[in-house]
């Protein structure tokens, strides 16, 4: 929780509690002031401390870049070093300053620095490589960078490159073809969910989890398609929706029963995910006729639908967000297979009304949550 945001509860609280006769005024003054000696000087230091170094970081690169030609390869080499060491340094010196947003910034940038360190060496040795092995280097020295400076923004930024480095590799001509069987992603993939986990960084782990939302859809697609044909695209995407959709319930219920802070993200991200293929593969159908894909659509509005009113409670928003924008996802395809206007437009009319009074319902209930939190 960042900390101007705790101060700023923390004072509504005491003053709240001063009302209700919980303390007396002279303690909760007291509390107030021991609270705002304890916080940062200026909410906004670490801001403006991740902007300068950002401005003063690409004036140096713009300057090095400017002169690259010039420059021998030894010195390109411990040019590149210079930067990475000094960044990591900065990094450290920021998080031990409590300046953690700054840190996190700095680290990152470090981690970029990184991919152009990788290019230098290469340059400079002439070695010849594919861009899978560049970004196979690139993402452990990102993992081992994350490690040493316990920060979350690098670590998401190298589980994006892992995404890249199990997903793709750069042909000759430059186009980006398939690379197939990333087995070696999970171990890095995990590694990252444990240091998330360790660090209770939600951010790292939300990004963690749509990593492999999008290495298991992808894997499963070239595991049974050998070309891209409508019919199997159709099947691929139903099965990938009964599969997130199946994991989201079970995180879903898990996390109701246990105290697992992470599940309910995961539930949202598989949510979001099993919306997007079921509506992919009802837009894509060919198969069959019109009547029966009105009657799968309306079976899914009334499925988002619920699923929208569900997540109506408090901590909830990921599975409400996926309700709704499914539902209109939903409608809409509906309405491509109408047999007629007047059809169509009735069916727009009532769902349309049905959303809203929907929201209202939800919106309702989210209030009333409120109140009986409170």
């Amino acid at each position: 929780m960042r900390a101007d945001s705790y101060l700023k509860r923390l004072m509504a609280d005491l003053d709240r509690w001063v009302q209700d006769g919980l303390v007396d005024a002279q303690t909760a003054k007291a509390l107030g002031d021991h609270a705002r000696a304890q916080s940062p000087s200026t909410p906004s230091s670490p801001i403006l401390a991740s902007l300068a170094g950002l401005v003063i970081g690409l004036g140096v690169i713009t300057v090095i870049a400017a002169n690259w030609s010039a420059l021998t390869g030894i010195i390109r080499l411990g040019l590149a070093a210079f930067l990475i060491s000094a960044a990591m340094l900065a990094a450290g010196y920021l998080r031990d300053r409590a300046l953690y947003l700054a840190s996190n910034i700095t680290a990152a940038i470090a981690v970029l620095l990184a991919g152009g360190g990788v290019i230098v060496i290469g340059q400079l040795y002439h070695a010849s490589s594919t861009s899978s092995a560049f970004l196979s280097l690139w993402t452990l020295i990102g993992l081992l960078i994350t490690v040493m400076l316990r920060a979350p923004l690098a670590g998401a930024g190298t589980a994006l490159l892992a995404l890249l480095w199990s997903l793709f590799h750069f042909g000759e001509t430059g186009e980006l073809t398939r690379l197939p069987e990333p087995i070696w992603v999970i171990p890095v993939l995990v590694g990252l969910g444990a240091l998330g986990w360790t660090w209770r960084s939600l951010g790292l782990l939300n990004v963690v989890f749509l990593t492999v939302i999008i290495w298991v859809s992808w894997n499963v697609v070239e595991l049974f398609l050998d070309e891209f044909r409508a019919e199997d695209d159709i099947r691929v995407a139903y099965a990938l929706a009964a599969l997130w959709a199946g994991l989201a319930l079970v995180s879903e219920a898990l996390a109701r029963s246990t105290t697992v802070f992470s599940l309910r993200s995961f539930s949202g991200w598989a949510s979001w995910a099993a919306m997007g293929f079921l509506l992919a593969g009802l837009g894509t159908e060919r198969v069959l006729n019109s009547d029966i894909m009105m009657g799968i659509a309306a079976f899914s509005l009334a499925i988002f639908a619920g699923l929208t009113a569900y997540g109506a409670a408090p901590g909830r928003r990921w599975l409400r967000g996926a309700g709704v924008f499914g539902f209109i996802g939903a409608a809409i395809i509906l309405f491509t297979y109408s047999t007629n206007l007047v059809t169509a437009g009735v069916t727009l009319i009532v769902f349309g009304g049905a959303l809203v009074a929907l929201l209202i319902v939800t919106n309702r209930m989210l209030v009333k949550a409120r109140e009986q939190a409170s």
